[in-house]
């Protein structure tokens, strides 16, 4: 039964954050809300949600003495956590489809596996070294054939500026490695969450926030409380009860959540360099973690 909900809760995880990339782009396309407002307005919940996780369900001594023995990878665990994917990401959709940004983002165990091997000391085989190389030919193909658009320099600024985001969560994955092993790791996923938060507080765009549609306040709602407390949350318990590669096999359904997503609001059909690419991309980045 436990491994039965474990399952039910991971297959929400995939729904949500593949639904992620629409709502961003849906609330970005409505126009209220920048990329760095967007990014304040989820994450402004969010941060009093795990605030109020952390303090009112652990004992408040344990959660400072976290605090005071890991404040620096906490910080750069918020840095490149919140504030480095997200930022990247949601001025990246500005530019991008949302299908195109979670392909882009699906690179992000191949880049985890790079910085692994630069910062931790861990071993590129060969054939993790061929997936690395087909994963980009993916994104290659994604890139100059995958959205039908001209390979204009407002496209490609996009690609760049996407390209940040699963680059800050290798980072991301990186520093908290050696942390989760030390600390709690509920404690650390939502310290990160908030301390990350503390710097988007002046740019919470309150005027806009009063023009906001119910629809928006539903994505807003959907992109605080489920993608990011709850996916965290989640995807941190189910860490403790089943293998990584197991859970790096999950992520490689969030692009197709995505692209299916997108078709049905959009009504159109990926095109068949996107198809291909993400083919080839997610099956690069499953030959390099396996």
């Amino acid at each position: 039964m436990k491994r039965l909900w474990l399952y039910v809760l991971l297959g929400a995880v995939v729904l949500a954050w593949g639904n992620a990339f629409v709502a961003i782009k849906y609330l970005l396309h409505a126009g209220h809300l920048g990329a760095m407002g967007l990014t304040a307005m989820r994450y402004a919940p969010a941060a009093a949600i795990s605030l109020a996780v952390l303090f009112g369900c652990y004992d408040r001594r344990r959660v400072l003495a976290c605090w005071r023995d890991e404040w620096k990878g906490i910080a750069l665990y918020g840095v490149t956590g919140v504030l480095g994917y997200n930022l990247a990401l949601n001025y990246g959709e500005t530019r991008i489809a949302a299908g195109t940004a979670s392909l882009i983002v699906g690179l992000s165990p191949v880049l985890t596996l790079v910085a692994s091997n630069l910062a931790l000391g861990e071993r590129v085989t060969a054939r993790k070294l061929g997936g690395i190389l087909l994963a980009f030919a993916g994104l290659f193909v994604v890139v100059r054939w995958g959205s039908g658009e001209a390979l204009d320099l407002r496209y490609l600024l996009g690609v760049l500026i996407t390209f940040g985001a699963p680059l800050s969560w290798a980072i991301y994955t990186v520093v908290g490695k050696p942390m989760v092993g030390r600390a709690d790791p509920n404690i650390v996923t939502l310290s990160a969450i908030v301390w990350g938060s503390v710097p988007l507080a002046p740019f919470v765009p309150v005027r806009a926030a009063g023009g906001l549609s119910p629809a928006e306040w539903a994505a807003l709602a959907f992109l605080s409380v489920l993608c990011t407390v709850f996916g965290f949350l989640v995807w941190s318990w189910a860490l403790r009860r089943t293998e990584a590669a197991r859970l790096g096999a999950v992520v490689y359904l969030i692009p197709l959540v995505t692209v299916l997503s997108e078709m049905a609001m959009t009504g159109t059909a990926p095109s068949a360099g996107l198809v291909a690419g993400g083919i080839t991309l997610i099956a690069g980045v499953v030959v390099a973690e396996t």
